[in-house]
């Protein structure tokens, strides 16, 4: 994992252009504290910059800016290209040789060889920047998933990229906020491709960006094209497919050159990575875990169902009211984006860094591939939903609850995040209004500007549609994001094996009454995964989720102070944070603010 940036521009010289790229690389340098590395080019108006964290090839031999043999071909990279061995080897027999081991250097190569279609043949998390003065161009690529970030700019023939949104403040362009509130109190974050600033936006999952040089000119296209051949498959063969292609990835991402260990929350997902890492890491294996005092919402006793059955190291460590307090300003200032989550993984970050490890794997897909979620089960109502919204917004008004008042989003069907926010919608219009004083037709005009997500909609209300929406909304524009930047603050890689490439395109094709049979467990086919490997008490019990006691500690906090004595005068917040108080409304939405309020603390 590291941090990338690069900066197009005939308006600087090429020292001022190195100066730049080596200011927005060094505000970045928490996500790559091992190497930093920094170019700007004779000929071309370009510079670009490089932070490391050594993963494979940890000599100099992987340090960045890499260049192709001929020195006409230049990367600044960032993740993990899971396949390079096979590549690589598919190379040499073609006549490529190699100075180093690293998986950048297969890309250099791949690209020499097969031109930009090298891209779709890349199985991995990555965003990198590729200069080709030959053909007098720059490339921005991001991996199919979207796992890693890329931001860009691009106006007036610059072109600016980071792995980071921060880092465009130290880059020579005008910026002006965007109208991130409205979608952040919407969604609870913010929907791809939006960012903070107007016109910094995040690079599309699975496509590259094409700066051409001569003429000033970007193309924006997507590399590869999604499969569509659903499977017709029983349930045996079903759980075979899933077993193989877990199994492959696992093992696919447990290839490192540091150390690598597992995030155990206790769960599902991440005990059945852990006991399958189990079989390959054997002694090696080293897993994090994080509980707290609070026993209703420790998951300790599960971790150490899982622990205890496991070879290798077990490190549990516990979160404290004390370390909460201690850290939260800090974790705040982390964020790179708005976001009400994020919390978990920076504390669950700096465990299994304090641990010596430089990677982990993580169950980030587990739920949005395999039915756990309870919106599984909502998304077939909205059709109905949608019919009966007046009776409903009036029974929201009679009763105050909040999830009934989501139903008010369904008027609007000119954008699939009106379905999202009736499933998932942090706050309705109408609280917007009173919090923020952005008006419905506000909201409407920024939430209908948003593009629609780049995968294919499935045109049935059933679990497919809602495994949609959780891996283009939730998943893509906040937990991966939420894992990347806070694991960064660590110096540490997350890596994900539910969203193996071969994986999701297999998950997703998969006959639905099958992976989502509303007569067996949710998520069936990860407990009866590998010959049920899981223990029954595992999966046999109500789902916690990853969270913290957050009604308690967060009510106690100097900053939540501070934030309710600001809104005083506020009738809307003064209701939310009374029923905060008393339990009856999650903490994220009292975090939203806080988050907010830091966000415009520091565009002031």
């Amino acid at each position: 994992m590291c941090r990338i940036a690069g900066i197009v521009s005939k308006k600087y010289s090429k020292e001022q252009l190195y100066e730049f790229v080596k200011a927005m690389a060094d505000i970045q340098a928490h996500g790559g504290p091992d190497d930093a590395g920094y170019y700007s080019d004779e000929e071309l108006p370009v510079a670009l910059s490089h932070r490391r964290l050594s993963l494979l090839d940890l000599s100099p031999a992987g340090h960045q800016p890499m260049f192709a043999p001929d020195e006409r071909i230049a990367i600044v990279f960032n993740g993990e290209i899971y396949n390079f061995p096979e590549l690589k080897s598919e190379l040499v027999k073609i006549g490529h040789q190699f100075k180093s081991t690293s998986d950048t250097e297969v890309i250099l190569h791949a690209y020499q060889e097969w031109g930009n279609s090298c891209f779709a043949m890349f199985k991995g998390m990555f965003a990198f920047g590729l200069l080709d003065k030959n053909q007098q161009c720059l490339y921005l690529v991001r991996d199919q998933q979207g796992i890693k970030p890329l931001y860009y700019y691009q106006k007036d023939q610059e072109l600016v990229f980071a792995s980071e949104v921060k880092a465009f403040k130290k880059a020579p362009i005008h910026l002006e906020p965007s109208e991130w509130k409205t979608a952040f109190l919407s969604c609870g974050h913010l929907p791809a491709p939006m960012t903070t600033l107007k016109d910094v936006f995040m690079l599309s999952k699975g496509h590259f960006l094409k700066y051409n040089f001569r003429s000033g000119e970007t193309v924006l296209r997507s590399y590869k094209e999604e499969s569509h051949t659903k499977l017709h498959t029983d349930l045996a063969e079903t759980q075979q497919l899933v077993d193989d292609y877990l199994d492959r990835a696992i093992r696919r991402q447990l290839v490192s050159d540091a150390s690598i260990g597992v995030f155990l929350s206790g769960g599902i997902d991440s005990s059945l990575l852990a006991l399958q890492a189990a079989k390959y890491q054997g002694n090696n294996l080293l897993t994090v875990s994080l509980h707290f005092p609070e026993a209703r919402f420790s998951e300790k006793s599960y971790q150490k169902l899982v622990s205890d059955k496991l070879p290798g190291q077990h490190i549990s460590s516990e979160i404290t009211k004390k370390d909460f307090h201690r850290y939260l300003q800090q974790i705040l200032d982390g964020m790179d984006q708005p976001t009400t989550d994020g919390i978990n993984s920076w504390f669950v970050s700096k465990a299994a860094h304090d641990a010596g490890l430089t990677a982990v794997l993580s169950g980030i897909g587990a739920d949005e591939l395999f039915g756990g979620y309870p919106s599984f089960k909502r998304v077939q109502k909205i059709p109905m939903a949608r019919s009966w919204r007046k009776s409903i917004q009036f029974a929201a008004a009679l009763t105050g609850k909040d999830a009934l008042k989501r139903a008010g989003y369904l008027k609007n069907t000119t954008n699939s995040i009106y379905e999202y926010l009736f499933l998932r919608g942090l706050f309705n219009p109408q609280q917007i209004k009173n919090i923020a004083g952005i008006n419905g037709c506000t909201q409407e005009k920024v939430l209908d500007g948003l593009p629609e997500p780049v995968s294919l909609k499935p045109g049935c209300w059933n679990g497919q549609l809602a495994a949609w929406y959780e891996q283009n909304y939730f998943m893509q524009n906040q937990l991966l994001k939420d894992a990347d930047f806070m694991s960064m603050q660590h110096g540490l890689e997350i890596r994900v094996p539910f969203l193996d490439d071969n994986l999701v395109e297999i998950a997703n094709n998969l006959d639905e009454k099958v992976v989502f049979d509303p007569a067996k467990p949710a998520k069936h086919l990860l407990i009866n995964a590998f010959g049920n490997l899981l223990p029954e008490q595992v999966w046999n019990r109500p789902k916690m989720g990853f969270t913290f006691p957050f009604q308690e500690w967060l009510q106690e906090n100097d900053a939540y102070r501070q934030l309710k004595n600001s809104y005083k005068n506020n009738a809307e917040v003064e209701s939310m944070l009374r029923g905060f108080e008393a339990g009856k409304i999650h903490w994220s939405k009292p975090m939203s603010l806080l988050v907010m309020r830091k966000f415009e603390e520091n565009a002031a």
